[in-house]
């Protein structure tokens, strides 16, 4: 599926007491920066690139390479999360109308090269990258512990995972320029409807203003244009002799004996939330994986927010009378953790009764043994469940989720009357 971001069709207004200034943006064909000026810019603020609102495990980014030579040509940029996620960048110019056509070809190109690598490939590349521009000779998990003070126990984990999305190519694919161009959009749409694709490709432009031409300052606004938010990973076998004794077999990794599936069999997901699921199947076994899917399921027919974090996700509802504000309902964690809290808070900016929250978390608290409610935040448990413990309870949980959404409802239309 293809999400094209809304164009930004007015300009920056710039306000200093009664001052304003209509900023004038660097026109496409005017040669006042470079490709190399984009690629320095990402790499010395790389989170001027909204990763988070495409795939969140692959943020916050941290820099690991720049024009890193592979056999189909240089990676522009290479970055990497704490959890292990590798984003490659391309950076375009609208004026390089050779490098409009090819750039999408280009960076799947360079992330079908980088699939081939171990472990030690990407380390050597990142002392290297170090040695240039860092001046130490730091491998990647120093380069990590150095920006997220990644702790020794994390450091198996973390190689683990880098292992695991080298091996299966899932990487974040981010083509940056200064005007993207709809020809560029249709390319993507064309390469997210095959099966193969093992990543997320999205396209960021970077509109960039004139702010002081005196000392050539700019003010940079970056935009996603499109993105490819949903996979499929699909194996099609063809079997038989004779075109007449054809048998066509599709496999996901999704499964085939998932329940949700047979209510909406053309259900895809998203890196963050499968790479959820691989990490939460290793800390319980795949029963426990397969509630939490049934789970995730039954809140999205109900129309809640799902709000993905780095390992977890947050089952919300949105403020019914427009605030916009995210009310949170439950919590349920990659660690086989499920907890609720805060919605206390969001009430009483949306100027709600609070206390209903509070018969929220007794009500559900007496649905677990040794579970009771914080005695000084009410809205929350003081110790964790495990989805084991939830599954037999489950229906009732759900259903005392849902009155809580219903009193929420009740209050709002109380309030208008």
């Amino acid at each position: 599926m293809i999400n094209r971001g809304k164009r930004l069709e007015g300009l920056p207004i710039f306000v200093k007491g009664s001052n304003t200034k209509k900023l004038e943006r660097v026109p496409f064909l005017e040669k006042t920066f470079s490709e190399n000026w984009i690629q320095t810019l990402i790499q010395q603020q790389p989170n001027i690139l909204p990763v988070d609102e495409i795939e969140s495990n692959f943020a916050p980014l941290i820099p690991i390479g720049r024009e890193i030579p592979t056999p189909v040509g240089f990676i522009d940029n290479l970055f990497i999360s704490p959890d292990g996620y590798l984003t490659l960048i391309e950076t375009k110019l609208w004026r390089n109308p050779e490098a409009r056509r090819e750039v999408v070809g280009q960076i799947v190109d360079y992330a079908k090269e980088l699939k081939k690598w171990k472990y030690s490939d990407l380390d050597n590349v990142v002392k290297n990258y170090n040695q240039k521009f860092n001046f130490n000779s730091n491998s990647l998990i120093e380069t990590i512990r150095n920006s997220e003070q990644l702790y020794e126990i994390d450091e198996q984990f973390f190689i683990d995972r880098v292992c695991k999305n080298l091996e299966r190519g899932r990487f974040l694919l981010l083509i940056v320029g200064d005007g993207i161009r709809e020809s560029v959009e249709d390319m993507v749409e064309y390469l997210s409807q095959t099966p193969q694709l093992y990543f997320t490709l999205s396209l960021i432009e970077l509109q960039v203003f004139k702010f002081n031409t005196e000392d050539n300052s700019f003010i940079v606004i970056p935009q996603i244009v499109t993105r490819t938010r949903e996979i499929t990973r699909a194996i099609v076998r063809i079997e038989g002799p004779k075109l007449a004794d054809f048998n066509v077999n599709i496999e996901t990794d999704l499964g085939n004996d998932l329940p949700y599936l047979s209510k909406n069999k053309s259900r895809r997901t998203t890196l963050t939330e499968e790479d959820f699921f691989d990490q939460l199947l290793q800390n319980s076994n795949e029963e426990i994986a397969q509630f939490a899917k049934q789970i995730l399921y039954d809140c999205k027919s109900k129309g809640y927010f799902i709000d993905w974090k780095q390992g977890s996700f947050v089952v919300k509802l949105i403020d019914p009378s427009g605030s916009g504000i995210k009310i949170s309902l439950f919590v349920i964690e990659r660690s086989n953790n499920l907890y609720i809290g805060w919605s206390s808070t969001q009430l009483d900016k949306i100027g709600l009764d609070k206390t209903i929250s509070y018969s929220f978390a007794q009500d559900t608290a007496k649905l677990f043994k040794n579970v009771t409610v914080d005695p000084k935040y009410k809205h929350n448990w003081q110790e964790y469940v495990s989805l084991e413990e939830l599954q037999p309870v489950y229906t009732k949980f759900i259903e005392r989720v849902d009155k809580f959404v219903d009193d929420i409802k009740r209050q709002i239309d109380e309030r208008s009357l």
